[in-house]
């Protein structure tokens, strides 16, 4: 074959190869599986806005005491945001971002009006949850001492009053119309007149009395339009309109990849006729050769094969035996095999250097309650997000163990001081405190944290173990303090303390 023929095949070949490439990423470039994220997504918000929903009215009418449940929806809306936003790349056209600008937007004043409901809202429950117990006391007055030392006339139309606007505000609070907020207010300005004929006392509880109403009269007509407000953002309408432009999005993907999977079918069969054609060509060339020679070299390829194989797998193995004997396998962090012999170098470099080396041994406050309550399985989830948690809050050179069960250990060189070790207790702290969900589980944990240290080559000489105890020891010591703090070994060393006693 002349080089130019040669050149002209080659380039044929690599044409072809192109082309086959490129149809075959036409039929694999949709990931079914982002698709199905997307969507239950799109449900698994639509259901928490409807629980939002709830929320909002269990609260309205008094079900719910406080409002964490009007806050506990947000980070879930900001992951499930984030995920919608980074699947729109696999969507066309402006229509789809739109739809999710929409829905963002919604859902933000949906939450600026939450806020506002929850302010307005604690104000108009205290004030409803005071007034009755108020008028009652009030009234007790009245038959009192104070009722003899007033004019009867004025004692009667004050109670007449006070039967009256207990009536009114009762009916105001489940129907705020203007005609019985002017007659409250009415109610309210004869009352203030009245007030000057009793004794201070008596004034003040007036005062508390037409507070509370005025409370009233503001707050339920303005809960009233937020609520209308947050009926009004429109996020339910928002999700579905989202859900419907992924949906069309992704039909239209699935027709294209189908256009494509038959123009590849087609094209696959004219590459099989060519190679056919090719492969009879060759035959022809090698006819020549002999049978031994083609089963000597299918043996040798088929030996270099194994050789290589199981090379790779003894190798794979290897590194996952490594790895299993230094590193806990729920968590992936150091063992105490491992951790014990990262202690012992580490006392060594400290001995060398007159540095300190600080370990901290803590358990986790809860978390037998979790595994009890919602299983191992929430508490191996709470396992590794305490390990995650914490390790984040670490030097790259330090070093943070399981060593079982619920029980850690941190690792930290070159301490400078007790305040150093103090701030990174109290960092690990508040890391394990904002665990507060895990699997779909509400719940609370804390950890009691035990702090010994060695210096220099005084340190060294104690040892790892007698270190770890010493630690180990000051953990009980917080237990029995109350938990969920730190607490000093007594033969924890500092650097203070030795440049003191060098003194």
């Amino acid at each position: 074959m002349t080089p130019r023929r040669r050149t002209s095949v080659i380039l044929l070949l690599a044409a072809l190869a192109l082309l086959l490439g490129f149809l075959f990423n036409r039929t694999t470039a949709v990931d079914v599986g982002a698709q199905s994220r997307v969507m239950l997504n799109l449900r698994e918000l639509e259901k928490i806005d409807a629980q939002w929903n709830a929320s909002i009215l269990r609260a309205r009418i008094g079900l719910d005491t406080g409002y964490d449940a009007l806050a506990a929806p947000l980070p879930r809306i900001r992951q499930i945001e984030t995920s919608l936003s980074d699947a729109l790349r696999m969507t066309r056209g402006p229509v789809a971002p739109q739809a999710y600008a929409q829905l963002v937007a919604s859902l933000q004043e949906k939450e600026r009006l939450v806020g506002q409901f929850k302010t307005g809202n604690a104000v108009l429950r205290e004030a409803l949850s005071a007034l009755p117990s108020e008028i009652t006391d009030l009234k007790t007055e009245l038959t009192g001492i104070e009722g003899a030392l007033v004019p009867s006339r004025t004692v009667l139309a004050l109670d007449g009053a006070l039967n009256a606007l207990l009536t009114d505000i009762l009916r105001f609070n489940l129907a705020p119309e203007i005609t019985l907020a002017q007659r409250i207010e009415t109610t309210l300005g004869t009352m203030l007149v009245q007030k000057s004929a009793f004794s201070p006392a008596v004034g003040e509880r007036i005062d508390r009395l037409l507070r509370d109403a005025r409370a009233v009269l503001r707050y339920r007509p303005q809960e009233n339009a937020i609520e209308l407000a947050i009926g009004k953002t429109g996020t339910t309408e928002a999700i579905d309109r989202l859900g419907q432009e992924f949906d069309k999005s992704f039909a239209d993907v699935l027709a294209q990849k189908q256009r494509s999977r038959t123009w590849l079918f087609a094209y696959s069969g004219l590459l099989l006729v060519l190679l056919v054609a090719a492969a009879r060509r060759l035959l022809r060339t090698w006819r020549l050769l002999g049978v031994a020679n083609r089963r000597l070299r299918s043996a040798n390829e088929t030996l270099e094969t194994r050789v290589a194989e199981r090379t790779a797998e003894l190798e794979a193995q290897s590194a996952r035996l490594e790895e299993l004997a230094h590193h806990d396998g729920l968590t992936g962090l150091v063992n105490y095999a491992y951790l014990t012999r990262l202690l012992e170098h580490a006392l060594i470099r400290a001995g060398r250097r007159g540095t300190t080396v600080c370990v901290m041994f803590f358990d986790l406050d809860g978390f037998k309650a979790v595994n009890d309550t919602y299983g191992h399985g929430t508490g191996d989830l709470v396992l590794r997000e305490v390990a995650q948690r914490v390790q984040e809050k670490l030097r790259k050179e330090d070093v943070l163990a399981r060593l079982g069960g619920d029980e850690f250990v941190i690792l930290l060189e070159e301490v400078v001081s007790r305040e150093g070790a103090v701030r990174i207790a109290q960092l690990a702290l508040d890391q394990i405190r904002g665990i507060t969900e895990a699997g779909g589980h509400r719940i609370a944990i804390s950890a009691s944290i035990g702090i010994s240290s060695a210096h220099g080559q005084a340190g060294a000489d104690r040892g790892a173990q007698a270190i770890v105890a010493d630690a180990d020891q000051a953990m009980y010591q917080t237990k029995q303090a109350g938990k969920s703090g730190f607490s000093f070994s007594p033969q924890a060393q500092w650097p203070e303390q030795q440049a003191t006693e060098a003194g």
